[in-house]
């Protein structure tokens, strides 16, 4: 596996490479996760150094965390030891999730477009023609609501659309500000 380390802003250290490199390999260790790709991020906020760690790995599960600090190596053990509780909570569930992906009755994600604002230049732009700066083709996952449950609480997402695999249509699972996790479906009653 390769482990894709960047610094915006900062230029990162061969002993924070090095570091780094042996936390995730040790991590994969021991969670017996063979990531399809994985992507450590430090960036410069003033002060503050930001830590990000993403991975993606089978069963189109991505797993990532977020931290910031005024040291490198210590926004990094942060990010680490957040990345690892999120594993640990979910374990046993990541597990079932990737060996239900093997499964004949597996239905394929739906291909989607995902489009990235510019809320800044928002105002400037016409309103009825945002400015995009960031188009990207991406996949609706089909899951229970449990399983979209967990891939948002394995990433830093505020918001996951899904496929619900009970009734085949679309629903949104998101982070409430009071910090629980609200749930959108559709209306049962379809009259027009």
């Amino acid at each position: 596996m390769q482990i894709q380390i960047t610094g915006k802003k900062i230029e990162v250290s061969e002993a924070l490479r090095r570091q780094c490199d042996e936390k995730i390999k040790h991590i994969c260790k021991k969670y017996d996760l063979s990531p399809l790709e994985c992507s450590v991020t430090f960036s410069k906020d003033g002060p503050l150094i930001n830590s990000d760690i993403e991975m993606h790995i089978r069963g189109g599960l991505y797993i990532s965390a977020h931290k910031e600090t005024d040291d490198a190596y210590v926004s990094l053990e942060q990010a680490i030891e957040t990345f690892e509780k999120r594993l640990q909570r979910h374990k046993q569930k990541v597990i079932d999730h990737t060996k239900k992906r093997g499964e004949k009755n597996y239905k394929k994600p739906l291909p989607a477009y995902q489009y990235i604002i510019n809320a800044q230049n928002e105002k400037e732009a016409e309103r009825e023609h945002p400015l995009i700066i960031a188009e990207m083709t991406t996949e609706i996952p089909t899951l229970t609501v449990g399983e979209a449950v967990m891939h948002l609480d394995l990433s830093d997402a505020q918001a996951m659309l899904f496929n619900n695999a009970a009734h085949d249509q679309l629903n949104v699972v998101y982070r409430r500000t009071d910090g629980n996790i609200g749930w959108i479906a559709p209306s049962k009653n379809t009259e027009s």
